[in-house]
């Protein structure tokens, strides 16, 4: 197992966010491929534009693949449709990855009208509804473990995580603090 923890879910789920908190919290480096993608070409949204989804998905199993191969360990906020590709679904499962578990109650206020998002052209609440029916399976297949992320707040989350990582960690080897 490496050292790195995944943070997988659908778009809006607080990746981002609790995977800076978790990092804080050990000590290690945050990256979120979705920025690695954007600092080097631009908004997803100019991304798509330009080569639809297909040149977006091969920016973020790069950026993924990029991350993991690191050689000091990190928390790693994925983009929600990272799961999609089976290359990037065996780097996940080379890691300690966590499913931040949702649902479209929890996600409604920071996807509404919100720029940006091409996947969510038209009516973004269903396309989120849509979005994540064909994502679900592939988040809980690649999950190490599932949290529920539709309660409690960044800190909580972030501190849920590190106690299942710790748990693990202490049979498997990983991270220390």
């Amino acid at each position: 197992m490496s050292a790195d923890i995944f943070l997988i879910g659908p778009m809006a789920t607080g990746k981002s966010v609790v995977g800076r908190q978790l990092a804080a919290r050990l000590g290690v480096g945050f990256i979120d491929t979705d920025a690695e993608v954007t600092s080097v070409h631009g908004s997803i949204a100019d991304i798509f534009a330009a080569g639809g989804e297909p040149a977006f998905r091969a920016l973020e199993t790069a950026a993924l693949r990029s991350a993991a191969e690191r050689p000091e360990p990190a928390v790693i906020a994925t983009g929600g449709g990272a799961v999609l590709s089976e290359e990037n679904r065996g780097i996940l499962g080379d890691g300690y990855t966590v499913y931040l578990e949702t649902d479209l109650e929890t996600v409604r206020t920071r996807i509404a009208g919100v720029p940006g998002r091409p996947l969510l052209e038209g009516n973004p609440l269903d396309r989120w509804v849509q979005i994540f029916a064909a994502r679900e399976a592939h988040y809980r297949s690649c999950a190490t473990v599932i949290v529920d992320a539709r309660t409690g707040t960044v800190a909580e989350l972030a501190e849920n995580i590190l106690g299942a990582y710790r748990r693990r960690a202490s049979t498997t080897g990983g991270i220390t603090t």
